[in-house]
């Protein structure tokens, strides 16, 4: 089940990417590592790439990228089953997994059940996690939203959308969510209260959006043509993607520590860096391969000189980032 494949070489080309983007660093992967032989339906990495978990539909595995031998822990039978929606906490003490039905917290150091819940019957349709596990993040199919506080055992619930929420994010503290929804809104709001503190309209349903760690920008992205950096300070429009392809999707998205760019990964085997200050494409790259779409399921990045992408084809892999932004 574990392979490993060769280093490759980094090979630098200089391109030009549709209408008016600066040159483009684009590169092959440096390393690479099969951590499944099945097509995988669900992975997350770890905000600093050190852990994946990846889901087959039959385990959940932890992997630790750094021991290439084997996980250091599967979830099998009831446990991992049909579980579609995944997360790791920041410090790396916690992580979630979710048939949609329900949501699941394990201790990541001993992997024993910390909790369990589910709200009203609702179909989960994305999770996040704060920073230290102390707060979880649902976005239902009928447009409401749960913040779970794991020391309390407690559940609140907001309606804070009209149809299905897509996409969730939460701020590292856990104090500010990030929606996004089919009825073409994506709202920023306080999670002990559900006040609503800006609301962004877009041209067509909300699928993907992402928070800083400060939670002091944000990003959108909707089915057509919106695409777009925020403030979500002043609720004012920081850039937009500076690319004239329409109808494309992220399956991942995380911004760097100083806010000033956005990694994306999308069903497409393809990775991408974006510069938040105006929209601009400064480096991407192609996952391999090996067994079907090879669609990256999740992105992260390793220190200052490297990112890693987690793909649907069970391939762990890195890559180097561009030194200049």
């Amino acid at each position: 089940m574990n392979k490993i494949y060769p280093l490759v070489s980094l090979l630098t080309l200089m391109a030009l990417w549709g209408c008016n983007q600066e040159n483009v660093h684009t590169a092959k992967s440096v390393n690479a590592l099969s951590q499944n032989d099945d097509i995988i339906k669900a992975a997350v990495l770890s905000k600093d790439g050190r852990f994946n978990l990846v889901a087959d539909g039959q385990r959940v595995c932890l992997w630790e990228n750094s021991q290439n031998s084997k996980p250091l822990h599967c979830l099998k039978g009831n446990e991992a089953q049909f579980m579609e929606l995944l997360d790791i906490s920041e410090n790396n003490q916690f992580y979630l997994v979710s048939n949609q039905m329900s949501v699941r917290l394990y201790s990541l150091a001993n992997h024993r059940p910390l909790g369990e819940w589910q709200v009203n019957g609702n179909i989960i349709n994305d999770i996040d996690i704060s920073a230290n596990g102390s707060k979880i993040l649902l976005g239902f199919r009928n447009g409401q939203a749960s913040v779970i506080d794991v020391q309390r055992n407690k559940i609140s619930t907001f309606d804070k959308h009209r149809l299905d929420i897509n996409a969730v994010s939460l701020s590292d503290d856990g104090l500010m969510a990030f929606t996004g929804s089919s009825d073409k809104k994506a709202m920023l709001w306080h999670t002990d209260t559900g006040d609503t503190v800006h609301d962004f309209k877009h041209g067509s349903r909300v699928n993907h959006v992402s928070i800083s760690h400060d939670g002091k920008v944000g990003f959108t992205l909707d089915a057509i043509k919106d695409r777009t950096f925020w403030d979500l300070v002043t609720g004012n429009t920081l850039s937009e993607l500076d690319t004239s392809l329409r109808f494309f999707e992220f399956n991942d998205s995380r911004f760097s520590a100083d806010n000033s760019l956005l990694l994306s990964g999308s069903p497409k085997q393809v990775i991408k860096l974006w510069r938040v200050a105006d929209g601009a494409l400064i480096a991407e790259w192609q996952s391999e391969v090996t067994k079907g779409r090879a669609s990256i399921l999740s992105v992260a990045y390793d220190g200052d000189d490297k990112i890693v992408t987690s793909n649907s084809d069970g391939l762990l892999e890195q890559w180097l980032r561009p030194t200049s932004k």
